[in-house]
């Protein structure tokens, strides 16, 4: 590595720092170190903006914009009702249920961001209306995600088999599928259990067994969504609920079918925005600025990084050892450091996989070959939990307590960060 790529490195060590000291927004002090480190490196203004995540941020302010309609018109009362219902009483069940949605969503071909950006903002109300962590419904909800993004119908999957296939590798997509959702599913355990799962389990009768959801007239729902679904069986939606349950469904349509979720997000609100002349500064007041903001900056300075070369010196440096199980090990922890900042995990995955392959050699059996890139693979896709990354990011945008949410999932992707590289060289 240059001198200026070790300053890189150094200068964003001090620059979380002080941020963390400081308690300043990191996406804000990263914009001007990003600007300070482009003049001190040479690099042109104009490949400094190149790095901006518009594609990201517009995202993230878009469905929040779309999803704040649902809310003021009543109907996000109305889904958290019925998801509460199906539980029948049983809390710990809803994340589940939210993060088998979003498998499904994934498995039959929808992109891990796009199914996210329709779930997470339910998901994340539901666990605001029912005390549930919002940490523990966000990494459970991307787990779901994770399953989903690697069947043999999704890009993430396909790519996968693709590289292995260009490279000799025997892929069974099937058996991969199944240790990647093993996989998935273990971490998504983890994180139940982490963020409070075992105080919804214990929320149960004194006898053990949950308490009906009816019982001697009794209704298990909050009081606010009990009042909510008198008014449905009185008079039915409302004109501002039947449109907003249009433009969601025309959302989830138009988003499968790959247009731009961002755009997409921001053109169905604007609709109802138009419509119901809702309080236009008060709609832009909601729209979670600081979170854009932290992402932009954050995802600004890895830009800069990419165009000095320190990702790639980094992976060159890994590829040369001799070490089998060390190569491993130091492509795992790239990746997963990559992952937590590039908001594309199908960029990531490009990146590290050909790499990963390489290192394996000819004499790899196939099963051992699956496994490692099961792991590899999903090593990466668990850090959509990351601040800044899409899933964090989405997490952040629908909670009501981003400050803690931001801390506990930073937390949760440096450990696993940490933990699953090791496992890669245990393997």
């Amino acid at each position: 590595m240059t001198t200026l790529q070790i300053l890189a490195l150094v200068w964003l060590a001090l620059v979380f720092a002080v941020s963390l000291w400081q308690h300043i927004n990191l996406g804000l002090i990263m914009i001007p170190a990003a600007f300070v480190l482009a003049e001190i490196a040479g690099v042109p203004v104009k490949s400094l903006y190149a790095g901006f995540p518009t594609k990201l941020v517009l995202l993230v302010l878009g469905v929040a914009f779309l999803w704040n309609h649902v809310q003021e018109s009543g109907l996000a009362d109305i889904f958290v009702t019925a998801m509460v219902r199906a539980a029948r009483g049983r809390a710990f069940l809803l994340p589940w249920v939210m993060a088998f949605l979003t498998a499904v969503i994934c498995a039959v071909g929808a992109l891990p961001a796009a199914a996210l950006a329709i779930t997470i903002p339910v998901a994340m109300e539901i666990a605001r209306r029912e005390n549930i962590r919002a940490a523990l419904m966000g990494t459970v909800v991307i787990q779901g995600a994770c399953v989903g993004g690697f069947s043999p119908f999704n890009p993430w999957g396909n790519l996968v088999a693709m590289q292995a296939a260009q490279n000799g590798i025997a892929f069974d997509s099937v058996f991969f599928f199944l240790c990647q959702g093993a996989l998935a599913l273990a971490v998504g355990l983890v994180g139940f259990f982490c963020f409070g799962g075992l105080k919804l389990l214990r929320q149960k009768g004194q006898n053990g067994q949950v308490e009906p959801a009816v019982k001697a007239g009794a209704d298990v729902l909050p009081t606010s969504a009990r009042a909510v679904d008198k008014a449905l069986t009185r008079s039915g939606l409302t004109a501002y609920q039947w449109c907003s349950l249009a433009a969601v469904l025309c959302f989830i349509t138009l988003v499968l079918r790959r247009l731009d979720v961002g755009l997409t997000a921001f053109a169905a609100g604007m609709t109802l925005q138009i419509i119901f002349r809702t309080n236009g500064k008060q709609a832009i007041a909601k729209l979670p600025w600081g979170i854009a903001l932290m992402i932009g900056g954050v995802l600004l300075y890895v830009g800069l990084l990419e165009k000095m070369g320190v990702l790639h010196a980094i992976g060159s440096a890994l590829s040369g050892m001799e070490n089998p199980s060390l190569v491993r090990y130091g492509i795992s922890l790239l990746g997963t450091i990559i992952a937590n900042f590039e908001s594309s995990s199908v960029a990531v995955l490009g990146l590290v996989i050909p790499v990963a392959i390489k290192s394996m050699g000819s004499a790899v059996q196939a099963i051992a070959a699956n496994m490692q890139l099961a792991l590899l693979s999903g090593s990466i896709a668990v850090m959509a939990a990351s601040p800044f990354h899409i899933g964090g990011a989405l997490i952040l945008a629908e909670t009501e307590t981003a400050d803690r949410t931001f801390k506990d999932l930073l937390l949760w992707v440096v450990c696993l960060a940490l933990v699953l590289p090791f496992l890669a060289f245990l393997l």
